[in-house]
């Protein structure tokens, strides 16, 4: 068969979609600079380190104080007015009469709180 024989192509079918416009406008602009500087790496780790150091070593000196005062004080006080007012002599005299010293027997202590001799 002789190609000028053959019937033309049939016409194409029109695109699906509308072409782009072609207009481009204005670069996009180029981004802006962060608001935060960036981090130190060098030496970081150290500096967090003596950071940490510093605080740790603050808050258990403000936590001392704080148990010296709250409880330290009250604590010395009672110990305090207990050797100011006890009547030891006493006291040791009527746990050697209930026969609590292993050294000083029952019988040797008369009802006076004096030993026999």
């Amino acid at each position: 068969m002789n190609p000028c024989e053959l019937p033309p192509c049939p016409p194409c079918p029109p695109p699906p979609y509308p072409p782009c416009p072609q207009v481009c406008g204005p670069p996009p602009q180029p981004p802006l600079p962060p608001c935060r500087p960036k981090p130190t790496m060098r030496g970081l780790h150290w500096a967090q380190t003596k950071r940490k150091i510093f605080q740790a070593l603050v808050l258990s000196a403000i936590a001392g104080t704080l148990v010296y005062t709250l409880v330290g004080l009250k604590r010395r006080e009672a110990y305090r007015d207990f050797y100011e007012k006890g009547e030891f002599d006493d006291w040791a005299d009527d746990m050697a009469r209930k026969g609590l010293f292993q050294s000083v027997p029952a019988e040797a202590i008369t009802d006076t709180g004096t030993k026999k001799k």
